[in-house]
């Protein structure tokens, strides 16, 4: 697979991130203000998750080879939704998207970005299904403001990982 390939395939991976984020974004400010009610706000930890998932595997493309989509494929279906796994295809190109560090917290991510920041996603498989295990999340008056904060640095993170695929796309 050509570099110009690999490229198009990341490029589709951080466009739908983007808009996913923008989606977010944009509900919160204008559709649900302020909404702490855990049914709406399901949704987007469910998106945060994905999204996420989709800006590192963005990474994962223009790093690896692959001898063709179907390749390229295979590996995106086997790391599957765990963000560990998918770090762990990466662990020496965190930073460059100024990650310094993901751990796994029972059902959760906890990103620390290189300026200290702060970032919860949900585990994409255990959040769809949270209820099948009688999850009760606990949410707070803060939570919006959280899901707006967590957002503007995904969004960062992605703008990094565009910047990073441009740059890997016009070296090879």
């Amino acid at each position: 697979m050509t570099p110009l390939e690999k490229h198009k395939y990341a490029y589709a991976l951080t466009s739908v991130a983007s808009t996913g984020l923008s989606f977010i974004e944009d509900s919160l400010s204008r559709v649900m203000n302020n909404v702490t009610d855990i049914a709406y706000l399901r949704s987007f930890y469910i998106l945060l998750s994905h999204n996420f998932e989709l800006i590192l595997k963005s990474r994962v493309v223009m790093l690896n080879s692959f001898s063709d989509k179907k390749a390229l494929n295979d590996r995106l279906r086997e790391l599957g939704h765990d963000i560990t796994t998918i770090k762990g295809a990466l662990v020496t190109n965190l930073e460059e998207l100024d990650v310094k560090e993901i751990t796994e917290d029972g059902s959760q991510y906890k990103i620390i970005t290189t300026d200290d920041k702060e970032v919860y996603i949900e585990n994409f498989t255990k959040i769809r299904y949270d209820f099948l295990d009688d999850v009760m999340r606990n949410v707070d008056n803060q939570e919006h403001t959280r899901i707006k904060e967590y957002t503007k640095i995904l969004v960062s993170i992605l703008r990094k990982a565009k910047q990073k695929n441009e740059e890997a796309k016009s070296q090879m």
